[in-house]
């Protein structure tokens, strides 16, 4: 405790704490403070743990984000996928939706993936893409994600492997 209460005072103190400039100390005094601050840390081990796993308010935002989507998905699945492994999501007034039901199409065949094609000009769909959050076409869903656009078909097989 008494190596604490001296580096709080010497930090406190700034660069004129007993004439020397904590940026351009000496090689004795480099040793010297180095050895303060590492007895404190072995002193105080609470220190480096507070230092390293302060709560970060917006990754627990984020982490609650995410959480949240993977229950809405887990919850929407039966409906969105109806025990297939891929739902694509297309619409009207939407220049890649044809394109890319064509493609799932033909990689569902060659890889015997079943899917499931949501038109959103149907109501239910729709509700399911609002549900979703979900407003620019086309777009994907797969048990616990979402991929957002059209996957080219190059890529696309890696999802469902």
């Amino acid at each position: 405790m008494r190596n604490a209460l001296m580096l709080a005072a010497f930090l406190a103190a700034g660069p004129g704490w007993a004439e020397t400039d904590i940026f351009n100390l000496t090689a004795a005094e480099r040793a010297a403070f180095g050895a303060e601050v590492r007895a404190l840390l072995l002193a105080e081990p609470k220190i480096v743990d507070r230092a390293l796993n302060r709560p970060n308010p917006a990754a627990q935002e984020i982490r609650q984000e995410i959480d949240d989507d993977l229950r809405l998905l887990q919850a929407l699945a039966p409906e969105i996928l109806g025990g297939r492994q891929i739902a694509l999501f297309i619409g009207a007034d939407c220049a890649e939706c044809a394109r890319a039901a064509d493609e799932l199409e033909t990689i569902s065949n060659d890889y015997q993936a079943e899917f499931i094609l949501h038109d959103t000009r149907d109501p239910a769909s729709a509700a399911l893409a609002d549900r979703l959050g979900m407003t620019d076409l086309p777009f994907y869903v797969l048990p616990g994600m979402i991929l957002r656009g059209h996957i080219p078909a190059v890529v696309l097989p890696r999802y469902l492997d």
